[in-house]
């Protein structure tokens, strides 16, 4: 076929020339060089389950790239907290000044059945909780617990992050809580201690801890703590084996610079396993602290990681110190300094990469409610539609900042499903092609967003050959914005019938988020 190109011939022929090179039918020129060509990772054959959807936070399931780059997309979001702290006791004191607090370091659930959105948020060591009919407006219940309030008798958890557990056969125990408690003795501590291999760095009092609950309301704490603590922790589970994972602080932690993130695993959350570290800053995040106006250096504040489609995704603060540089590595009490969040990606929810592009996708501002910080996320999405909803907690100040009129609330994060990352691609048209697929469906639908431009599809054999009647010149040109697009050829609407296939999209002027295959 005249126009045929397969990849390896294409690769053999232009990288040995080692010249930018035009493609016959092609309208543009394409760089070759190491960055901007992502060769084929060897291995088995991955199967595209139907409905399935493959986003592009990585490139595990590219073959390679031309002419194309990741980009992160800031969440959109309300102009106004969405809750607020509004009661007497939603009061915290810092220096002698005391604040209205109200921070989601915890957990939104929607329920499957109602429709009903169920908060669990914090105030310090208070467990508050709110429902809400449409997720913006937002009642606090008088629950009767701890007096006539919304408060939680969660044990004075600080970070209590919250889960539905999908696995567990006893429905007494339907859901866990994961927190920091404070005021151990000795004893308990030591114990703690013993469980987990170099652990002698540890001096504090205090752990994190877990409970369970057969509604999210009435709760019941495990006798022992579960892990050496600090303050901050968020609680997934793995839905494919059941198993619970905990992301925490540490600051004290010989493997950490100031305050970085680890992690540790459970099949009961009671025995966890030694931690590991999960996220920590680089010299790049440094270099960024340094551009503020006394800025010193990068921690990770905390972290939020949840099971999204065939992999992991979670979200990093990062913490910009401003004020004085860390002593010894050890991160600095009332430290100063502003915190956004970021994306980050794991396929097993345990071995954690940063995202190719570090651009903030909860950013700080515009509004004044979170012009100080974005320092608590939720442990989990809602999906509403064809959107993914995050609570986060934010601060009109900065870190331990002292402005009297300083306020801690809880906004709303949104973006288009699967739309926190995408490939992107402008004038100059871009190649994306997928390793060898076995699909487990019929038709090709993407999430993209075209309206400034086109996208057009191929596929291609085991051999790397295209199919005939699915050549580019074939495809029937996307032009839209939708989260849903079906792929068609000329005559054609179904994928070929053969195992394995290879897709091939052709990007201009436009946005790519994922593809599945229905």
């Amino acid at each position: 076929m005249e126009n045929r190109i397969t990849r390896r011939s294409f690769l053999k022929k232009n990288i040995s020339l080692g010249l930018a090179v035009t493609i016959p039918g092609y309208s543009a020129l394409y760089d070759l060089s190491n960055d901007n060509v992502k060769n084929h990772r060897p291995g088995t054959i991955p199967l595209l389950m139907k409905g399935k959807r493959q986003l592009f936070v990585d490139d595990v399931m590219l073959a390679f790239t031309l002419g194309i780059q990741r980009k992160c997309h800031p969440a959109g979001k309300q102009d106004h907290p969405v809750l607020e702290p509004d009661k007497p006791w939603e009061y915290v004191e810092q220096e002698g000044v005391k604040y209205p607090y109200a921070s989601v370091y915890g957990t939104v659930l929607r329920d499957d059945v109602t429709g009903l959105f169920r908060m669990w948020y914090n105030v310090n060591k208070k467990t508050c909780y709110a429902e809400s009919s449409d997720g913006m407006n937002w009642c606090k219940p008088e629950l009767g617990q701890l007096g006539p309030n919304n408060m939680i008798n969660l044990f004075d958890f600080h970070s209590p992050s919250i889960i539905m557990d999908i696995k567990d056969t006893d429905p007494g125990k339907r859901y866990k809580a994961i927190g920091s408690k404070e005021g151990f003795s000795k004893e308990v501590i030591s114990r703690l201690k013993s469980k987990f291999t170099s652990s002698e760095w540890y001096t504090r009092r205090h752990a994190y801890s877990a409970a369970y609950s057969p509604d999210g309301m009435e709760w019941t704490m495990y006798p022992e703590p579960v892990l050496l603590g600090m303050d901050t922790i968020t609680l997934a589970q793995d839905p494919l084996n059941g198993e619970y994972l905990a992301f925490h602080k540490q600051t004290q932690d010989p493997r950490s610079f100031g305050r970085q993130v680890f992690i540790s695993v459970s099949r009961d959350m009671q025995s966890w396993s030694d931690t590991e570290l999960a996220m920590a800053t680089d010299e790049t995040d440094h270099e960024e602290a340094r551009e503020l106006q006394g800025g010193t250096h990068s921690e990770i504040y905390n972290m939020s990681a949840f099971y999204y489609e065939s992999q992991w995704l979670g979200l990093i603060t990062i913490f910009r110190c401003i004020g004085e540089p860390l002593v010894n590595g050890k991160a600095q009490a009332g430290q100063k300094g502003i915190i956004d969040a970021r994306l980050v990606h794991s396929r097993d929810g345990r071995t954690w990469q940063r995202c190719s592009d570090r651009s903030p996708v909860i950013p700080t501002g515009p509004h004044k409610f979170d012009a100080g910080l974005v320092y608590g996320i939720c442990n989990t999405p809602v999906i509403i539609g064809d959107k993914m909803w995050m609570y986060y907690a934010a601060s009109t100040d900065i870190h331990c900042g002292t402005d009297p009129g300083k306020r801690v609330s809880i906004g709303h994060a949104s973006w288009r499903l699967d739309g926190m990352v995408s490939l992107q691609a402008g004038d100059t048209e871009g190649i994306i092609e997928t390793v060898l697929l076995t699909p487990q469906g019929k038709k090709l639908a993407v999430n993209a967003d075209v309206s400034g431009g086109q996208l057009l599809t191929e596929i291609l054999d085991e051999n790397n050959n295209i199919i005939r009647g699915y050549e580019k010149q074939n495809c029937i040109s996307l032009i839209k914005d939708s989260v849903c697009q079906s792929v068609h050829w000329k005559n054609k609407e179904t994928l070929p019938r053969q195992k394995n296939i290879r897709l091939r999209f052709y990007l201009t002027n436009g946005d790519l988020y994922s593809y599945k295959i229905e």
